[in-house]
């Protein structure tokens, strides 16, 4: 009879662990590719799932001269602009209209998810926004490849 629940024990332990979800993949991204990827792709803190609901947003866009940070919704809030500088795995942003530096380590990596992302990049103190900030590798660039406006405009 002992015999008999030990081995039940250890077959439902086994069909349970054989059930679970492995956790998602992820791949950090060397600096030199984090520095690539980083640029040119809109990183957001979330999905926006209605049009009043707040996200931010940041752009490194380097033929502009720098990048841009917006707070905001899907169609009002603010943004500042910057200039910035990659060295390896650090990041140092220039805001000109306070005048303050930001200087951080960052960190890009592929991930699955949250929907319908598959990039996530890490900054480690920003003084504007959180954290993590999410992007799609397929974006190439223009309004067409932009997830807010595809979302504006089903």
């Amino acid at each position: 009879m002992r015999r008999s629940i030990l081995l039940c024990a250890l077959v439902l332990a086994a069909v349970t662990a054989c059930g679970r979800k492995s956790a998602p993949a992820v791949q950090t991204l060397p600096p030199d590719q984090a520095a690539e990827i980083l640029i040119n792709r809109n990183w957001l803190d979330r999905w926006p799932t209605g049009e009043r609901e707040r996200l931010h947003v940041y752009r490194f866009t380097p033929s502009m001269g720098g990048g841009v940070y917006q707070d905001r919704t899907l169609f009002a809030g603010q943004f500042e602009l910057f200039t910035y500088q990659l060295e390896g795995d650090h990041l140092t942003i220039q805001w000109p209209n306070s005048r303050e530096e930001d200087r951080m380590v960052f960190r890009v990596q592929r991930v699955t998810g949250p929907e319908p992302f598959d990039l996530r990049l890490e900054l480690s103190t920003p003084s504007r926004g959180p954290r993590t900030y999410y992007g799609r590798t397929a974006e190439t660039g223009g309004a067409a490849a932009d997830p807010l406006w595809s979302l504006a405009h089903p």
